[in-house]
C-alpha cells in the first residue's frame, strides 16, 4: 500500500499485526469506513459493501481493549459520557468492558487503524464478519441477519461486539439456544475472502 494513494484504489479492509506476530497480545487493522448513513455521503460508492465496522450502534466489548487512530479524515467517537472528534494523527483508547460507539461523520471515506488487546481469535471474527458483507449476505448496514448472528456470536463470544443495551447474559444465552437452528440452517460462523465464489 503506498502513501498517497486514494483511499478508493486501497484494500479497504487489511491486518497490519496479526496475533501470531503479537503473541496474542494484539491483533492490529487498517480499514476504510464509509460515510454514517445519515451523512450527505449515503451515496458514497466503495469498491466493497459497508460491514460491521460501519455501524455505529452502541456496544461494548467485555475482555477487550480498543485503540484507534485516524489516519485520514475524522472520526467521532462517543463514551463514558464524552464525545470527540478525532483528526488526523489523533488516537484514543477505549477500556474493556466500556459502553462506546465510532463513526465517520464526513461526507467522504476515512481510513483508521484499530487494535484489540488482546487479540483472542479478532482476526478470524474480523475477516469472516468482513467476508460475509462483500458476499451480499448483511443488510444494507452491513449486518448479518438473526440465524447468522447468533452463529457468529455463539462461536466468537469473546471477539463479537454486544449491543450495550441489552445483557450479555441474555444476548449469549440467545446465541446458545439459536445458533443450533442457525447452523441447522446452513449458517457457519468462520468465513473468508477466497470463499465468495461459494456464494455466487
Amino acid at each position: 500500500m503506498t502513501e498517497g494513494t486514494p483511499l478508493s484504489e486501497k484494500n479497504p479492509h487489511v491486518v497490519r499485526k496479526g496475533a501470531e506476530e503479537t503473541g496474542g497480545e494484539f491483533v492490529q487493522f487498517e480499514s476504510t469506513m464509509y460515510p454514517a448513513q445519515d451523512a450527505d455521503g449515503t451515496g458514497t460508492h466503495l469498491p466493497h459493501e459497508r460491514w460491521g465496522l460501519d455501524n455505529d450502534f452502541e456496544h461494548v466489548h467485555p475482555e477487550q481493549e480498543e485503540w484507534w487512530e485516524v489516519r485520514t479524515g475524522k472520526l467521532r467517537v462517543a463514551f463514558d459520557g464524552d464525545e470527540r472528534t478525532l483528526t488526523e494523527g489523533d488516537d484514543i483508547t477505549l477500556p474493556a468492558g466500556v459502553p462506546h460507539r465510532h463513526w465517520n461523520p464526513t461526507n467522504e471515506p476515512i481510513r483508521v487503524v484499530w487494535e484489540r488487546r488482546p487479540a483472542f481469535r479478532t482476526e478470524e471474527w474480523a475477516e469472516s464478519v468482513f467476508a460475509l458483507a462483500q458476499a451480499g449476505k448483511t443488510d444494507d448496514d452491513g449486518v448479518p441477519d438473526v440465524l447468522q448472528s447468533v452463529v457468529i456470536l455463539d462461536k466468537y463470544s469473546t471477539e463479537n461486539p454486544y449491543f450495550a443495551s441489552v445483557s450479555i447474559g441474555v444476548q449469549k444465552a440467545a446465541a446458545s439456544l439459536l445458533s443450533p437452528l442457525g447452523r441447522l440452517a446452513g449458517y457457519r460462523a468462520t468465513h473468508s475472502r477466497s470463499d465468495l465464489n461459494d456464494y455466487l
